[in-house]
């Protein structure tokens, strides 16, 4: 069964150049999903959507350095994020991306 995560994350608007710099680097390393990153100046917030076949795949991505980095990039740049699971909302704050995890 496929798994969609969504992440909609509001930049601290002085550390937003600083996270799109670290989100694209990461989006680099990331290739092998299916990543889609919505970065407009015009909106307050960045959409990352990431999409897996499984549910296995998703929680070995989860696990790794790279969600690992970017999670730690968005509880110290950002000021609010929205998680979503298969267009279900699970939490309102990164730290509840574990509860994703162990899921």
């Amino acid at each position: 069964m496929k798994k969609i995560l969504e992440l909609i994350i509001e930049p601290n608007s002085r550390k937003r150049k600083e996270f799109s710099q670290t989100l694209s680097k990461l989006a680099e390393t990331l290739q092998s999903s299916s990543l889609q990153i919505n970065d407009s100046e015009d909106s307050p917030t960045i959409n990352i959507i990431v999409r897996w076949e499984t549910a296995a795949e998703m929680h070995r991505a989860l696990k790794g350095d790279e969600f690992a980095i970017l999670s730690g990039a968005i509880a110290a740049l950002c000021e609010k994020t929205t998680i979503r699971l298969n267009d279900k909302l699970v939490a309102n704050h990164i730290s509840m991306l574990a509860k994703i995890k162990k899921n």
